[in-house]
């Protein structure tokens, strides 16, 4: 579920980010490339433009090498009288400035002296507007100076198409960039997905899983190294810690059970009232501690995992009506009532004896705190792939910010522990419904408790065997 307040943007995800994040890098690269093509080309165009520009120059050089400035003078008139179909601009002025020949009135002002081909804007006589002109002037020893401009007419047709040309390329790497952006989160999320699986089943009960690895060395398989190493470390404590808890119960059951059998005897031997009293309070006392030990030993296995070899198929309803009947005396003495709802077969895979225990200790609280005239409801409903367990009372019921301190090992809500039991009911509730795959719920029943047991490990809702 959402916290408040939370954006359902899924640009705030990590994935989200990393898209938008490669999609901002992606066009930022594109944007100097394109411009660095369209400055090339636009020099390949004005190189197209400058070669008959350098042929033209070059036979007026050589016609002022071969006659001096009366035989250049002869040239730039003779290319004046032609350079509206050459698409020229020409002039030759004089050291003063004043014009000898051409197809210019005066020389523009602001133009420089360049000597390498320059755009520049012109007005010829024979035309009624400015153009715009490819121009280089040359001054020769004599003073004389001469401007020689061919005319970009397509010029701007070709940087219109052009500009068209890397607007379409720059939005077409919109979509790839978004496109690349997604191929390489869908395979960051598969691997992340991966691993994420490895600490759901290891979180399941799996300890035993571990990420595989390809020995390359990358972030993503050094990664894979470490979780495994961490896999390895839990794997080991946790089976210590079974092993102790295990070696420490079994150790203090042999002893206790000794003491049990010879608080037995010494009843047996018919002592008198006071001797047979405290016999009776050592024998419930060292009960009490058995029953604890066996439901730490029963606990710590469920979290082992041990007892899924032992799965078997079986009717959560035909346990339900036999917990029911097993209860009822009990309930009917204590003033409480019992019922068993569950409208259809469900069958499940699991260890039949684990969930019985399980339940019966749900049952077994419902009584110890269910309220005299009240009702305890047995109900098991099928939800998606899941069963879900209720066992729900009348009593005060447990408040919200206490329940999962009810599930803990050990917790006891009553602090003073004036109250029989050891805090380790559904703590066992708790594993058995981990160990198949589901979880244990504590809620509301107003009035009441209602303790819901869900298992994940539906099969159908079908027997065959009554076919």
């Amino acid at each position: 579920m959402k916290h408040a307040g939370q954006s359902l943007l899924p640009w705030r995800s990590t994935s989200g980010r990393f898209v938008l994040l490669h999609l901002v890098l992606s066009l930022a690269c594109t944007l100097p490339v394109l411009f660095y093509v369209y400055f090339q080309i636009d020099r390949i165009i004005l190189a197209d433009f400058t070669r008959p520009l350098e042929f033209r120059q070059s036979n007026l050089d050589k016609q002022y090498g071969l006659g001096g400035i009366a035989k250049l003078e002869s040239e730039v008139r003779s290319r004046a009288a032609r350079a509206h179909r050459d698409k020229t601009a020409i002039l030759l002025v004089d050291p003063a400035g004043h014009t000898i020949a051409g197809n210019i009135d005066r020389w523009p002002s602001g133009l420089a002296a360049p000597s390498n081909w320059t755009p520049f804007t012109l007005k010829r006589e024979d035309e009624p507007r400015p153009e715009e002109f490819l121009v280089r002037t040359v001054r020769y020893p004599s003073g004389h100076r001469l401007l020689l401009g061919g005319l970009l007419d397509n010029r701007a047709d070709m940087h219109g198409a052009l500009l068209l040309a890397l607007f379409a390329a720059f939005a077409l790497a919109i979509p790839l960039g978004l496109l690349g952006s997604f191929v390489i989160v869908r395979e960051m999320n598969r691997m992340v997905a991966a691993i994420g699986s490895i600490g759901q089943q290891v979180g399941a009960g799996d300890l035993g899983r571990r990420a595989e690895t390809d020995g390359s060395g990358d972030p993503v398989d050094r990664l894979k190294t470490s979780l495994n190493a961490i896999l390895d470390r839990i794997e080991a404590l946790v089976e210590e810690h079974r092993t102790l808890t295990d070696a420490l119960a079994h150790d203090l059951r042999s002893p206790l059970t000794r003491i049990h059998i010879q608080v037995a005897q010494a009843l047996a031997a018919d002592p008198d009232a006071a001797e047979r009293e405290r016999f009776d309070t050592i024998s419930q006392e060292v009960g009490i501690v058995l029953h604890m030990l066996e439901s730490a030993l029963e606990i710590s296995r469920a979290e082992a995992g041990v007892g899924r070899s032992t799965f078997e198929r079986f009717n959560i309803a035909d346990m339900l009506r036999d917990l029911r009947e097993i209860y009822q005396p009990l309930a009917e003495a204590g003033g409480v009532a019992i019922t068993a709802a569950c409208h259809q077969d469900l069958h499940v895979q699991g260890n039949r004896a684990l969930v019985a225990r399980a339940l019966a200790n749900l049952i077994d609280n419902a009584l110890k705190y269910g309220a005299q005239g009240g009702v305890i409801a047995l109900e098991a409903e099928a939800i998606g792939t899941h069963v879900h367990v209720c066992v729900a009372d009348q009593a005060e019921g447990i408040p919200a910010e206490r329940r999962a301190e009810a599930i803990r090992k050990f917790g006891r809500l009553d602090s003073s522990r004036s109250t029989p039991g050891s805090g380790l009911g559904l703590s066992l509730v708790s594993a058995v419904a981990s160990l198949h795959g589901g979880r244990l719920e504590l809620e509301d029943n107003q009035p009441g408790l209602r303790a819901r047991l869900v298992l994940s490990c539906v099969q159908d809702t079908h027997d065959p065997t009554k076919e």
